[in-house]
Order: C-alpha cells, then sequence, then structure tokens
C-alpha cells in the first residue's frame, strides 16, 4: 500500500491535520504519527475485557492485523496497537477561528467567549 498524500484526503480533513500541525509546530507526517499514537495509548473501558479475555483464554485466537492497517502502522511508524480515529475537538475550533481572525484583523473575538461557547454546545 502506497503512503497517502496529505492532498489525497477530503480538503475538510487535510485543512484539519495541517493546521493541527502547524499549531503543534510539526510536519504534517510527524504530526499524524504523534496523534495516532496518543490515541493508541488512550484506554477504553473495554481494554479490561479484552485483557481478561485474553488471560482467560490463552490459546484461544485473535483478530489479525489487515494489510490496511498494517500499512499505516509501517508507514507512520506506530506502535501496533494504534488505530486512526480523530474527531474535532474545542482546539481544532479555537485553531479554526484564530486563523480567521489572522486573515480578517477586523474582526474583534473574545476568544474565551468562543471556547466557552463552543464547550457550551458540545455540553461539556
Amino acid at each position: 500500500m502506497a503512503l497517502i498524500d496529505i492532498d489525497d484526503l477530503p480538503a475538510p480533513t487535510s485543512t484539519v491535520l495541517r493546521r493541527r500541525a502547524r499549531a503543534a509546530g510539526l510536519p504534517v507526517r510527524q504530526y499524524v504519527s504523534r496523534e495516532l499514537t496518543a490515541l493508541a495509548n488512550r484506554r477504553a473501558p473495554i481494554d479490561g475485557v479484552v485483557r481478561f479475555l485474553a488471560d482467560e483464554r490463552p490459546g484461544y485466537p485473535t483478530a489479525e492485523v489487515d494489510s490496511a492497517a498494517l500499512a499505516l502502522i509501517e508507514t507512520y511508524d506506530l506502535p501496533s496497537e494504534t488505530w486512526s480515529v480523530f474527531s474535532s475537538t474545542i482546539d481544532d475550533a479555537l485553531l479554526e477561528i484564530r486563523e480567521a481572525v489572522a486573515d480578517d484583523p477586523t474582526l474583534s473575538l473574545d476568544m474565551g467567549a468562543v471556547a466557552a461557547s463552543i464547550r457550551y454546545v458540545r455540553g461539556l
């Protein structure tokens, strides 16, 4: 499987990834690798079930990593437990609004109020 160029992704996806990478001061590929690794290290409630089943049934067959997942892991040099799930965050929304303000200096926004509004809308 070939490396997917960031420009081959849907425009909104590549825009978010580039924005996040810029804010982190990293090249996009390195940013994606870092984020995928961070996601993989987040524990979910189901992890306890998986661990329990593995301990209770040591010889039981487990799921195999498919070729697409393996290509992603190899391309970004990720730990094998990595998965590729991104969700738009409050930080993403704030970065997008900061870009808009930078592009139009006539905009005067209270970023604290903007962040509070985003949290309110998302029920956080």
